[in-house]
């Protein structure tokens, strides 16, 4: 099975809690997807998870990232995984990623 890796820029919002948020953005690994969901639970219900990919990337890519995040909601989380279409991705290294 092919490992799946994305670019993505993420931001957390606890609710209840003014100017609140942690933002993170880089690659989403498996690493990250663990780190962002603990986050997300830590945050508690009510919370806001913003997932943004770059505007190229495919539906399956947008369904596959959504997948990751699914549960959340059942925890009270609201989840929202988008592109950006004002993200124009480019990788100059060459590493063939979305």
């Amino acid at each position: 099975m092919e490992k799946k890796v994305f670019a993505f820029r993420a931001r957390l919002e606890k609710r209840g809690v003014a100017r609140a948020g942690r933002e993170r953005s880089g690659w989403l690994t498996p690493y990250e997807v663990d780190t962002l969901f603990s986050d997300a639970l830590w945050a508690g219900q009510g919370a806001n998870l913003d997932v943004c990919v770059p505007a190229r990337a495919t539906d399956e890519a947008l369904a596959w990232v959504r997948s990751r995040f699914e549960r959340l909601q059942k925890q009270g989380i609201r989840v929202r995984v988008r592109r950006d279409d004002a993200w124009e991705f480019r990788d100059v290294a060459g590493a063939g990623r979305v």
